[in-house]
């Protein structure tokens, strides 16, 4: 009886140990994804052909590392979501004026 309980409980704080894990994992992986985004609309020349979206997906970049830094992991999330955004539209606003 004593070891289904105990088992139960370490369960559980396990469980609740991986639910607080999830802020620093989802935006550490999503500054990953949002830094290489810039870097591919960097290689597609956005600075010139789409420089609102590039240089806005920059800075939501930075804030998003700034705010990761400070463990205010929510802010990180929300900025590197946003600068993941820019970084593609700016990406295929460059790629299409090269098609045009």
């Amino acid at each position: 009886m004593k070891t289904s309980l105990l088992l139960g409980m370490l369960a559980a704080i396990g469980t609740l140990v991986l639910l607080c894990d999830c802020g620093p994992v989802e935006s550490t992986s999503l500054i990953v994804q949002a830094d290489t985004a810039v870097h591919n609309a960097n290689t597609a020349e956005a600075k010139k052909k789409s420089p609102y979206e590039y240089y806005a997906a920059e800075q939501y970049l930075h804030k998003a590392r700034e705010k990761w830094g400070t463990s205010d992991f929510e802010y990180a999330i929300d900025y590197a979501k946003d600068a993941r955004d820019l970084a593609v539209k700016a990406r295929e606003r460059s790629m299409k004026t090269e098609a045009d």
